[in-house]
């Protein structure tokens, strides 16, 4: 199967300079990375409906174990082990493909099988560069237990390094069609061009977007960067199916949490950009919280 590049470009207004903004008419292309799981199976309902939304091919990934190296194991054990879970990782992803089929009705030539050997996340973020993916779907589990919240979730790396949106799909999350969009926004570096982002997947769905900033009591001297962003983004996207709210709030992830359960979004959206290793250590991260404790589907993309 070949795929043709085909771009567009549109023109986006931002403070009265004029940027072209790159929409990419290709053959889209999702990957979604499998470990066979009931819960993988779950989530990959949600990529094959945003496939049939996007008109686009889906390549199934996955990504098979390293072995414990010891000394005990000679390098021809080690050989016929990774060869041995070469041959049953290929096995068990054309049978999960059969279910990937059934389970979402996309033709089998939208489909594609590919295995790879090495670190899981590793993989999934190389694989998805070489394939040039427009979106990376997956499932999570969230952190199960201390040592995941220490080290963080497959989706929680990926997230991190992705260049493309990532959809985390949490294993009992309700299978449906997206109507409403929550973008959590923290009006910090270029919140236009993130609106802007978000804006442009919600017309895949012909979905509203709900752009909501919470800051605490204790931000100090905010009032008048936050009015401007609001009124900035309001103008930009008069003609969107958008909305944008200010909350004040004492605490910003109960705020948010609070928000969902009221206005029941279909998804929550997270920007994500680099933090300095200081913040890493000593700041709690939202996007971490949600895709630790997520109970509906999670985009996130890079800002």
């Amino acid at each position: 199967m070949f795929i043709i590049t085909v771009c567009h470009w549109y023109n986006f207004k931002i403070n009265g300079n004029l940027f072209r903004f790159l929409i990419n008419e290709k053959m889209r292309t999702i990957l979604f990375p499998t470990d066979f799981s009931n819960n993988a199976l779950h989530a990959s309902q949600y990529a094959g409906m945003i496939a049939k939304s996007m008109d686009a091919n889906v390549v199934l990934l996955n990504v098979y174990s390293i072995p414990t190296i010891s000394e005990y194991q000679l390098p021809n054990e080690i050989e016929k082990f990774i060869n041995l879970n070469q041959s049953l990782a290929a096995d068990n992803l054309r049978k999960f493909t059969v279910k990937f089929i059934e389970k979402t009705g996309l033709s089998e030539d939208r489909i594609k099988q590919r295995i790879e050997y090495g670190y899981i996340a590793d993989k999934i973020l190389d694989t998805a560069r070489t394939i040039e993916a427009n979106m990376i779907v997956m499932g999570t589990k969230g952190a199960s237990n201390i040592l995941d919240k220490w080290l963080g979730t497959n989706a929680q790396k990926v997230i991190k390094t992705a260049e493309c949106p990532v959809w985390v799909i949490p294993q009992n999350t309700i299978i449906e069609y997206p109507h409403k969009i929550m973008y959590a926004a923290d009006f910090q570096e270029d919140e236009l061009f993130a609106t802007n982002t978000i804006t442009e997947i919600a017309k895949i769905f012909d979905a509203v977007c709900q752009v909501v900033h919470i800051h605490d009591y204790f931000e100090m001297n905010v009032a008048h960067h936050i009015e401007e962003t609001v009124y900035q983004l309001k103008s930009e996207f008069d003609k969107d199916k958008l909305t944008v709210t200010n909350l004040n709030r004492a605490n910003i992830i109960e705020g948010l949490e609070t928000y969902i359960k009221t206005h029941k979004p279909d998804i929550l959206a997270l920007a994500v950009h680099e933090k300095s290793f200081l913040s890493k250590i000593f700041d709690t991260s939202i996007t971490e919280h949600f895709v630790q404790e997520a109970k509906i589907p999670i985009l996130t993309f890079r800002k």
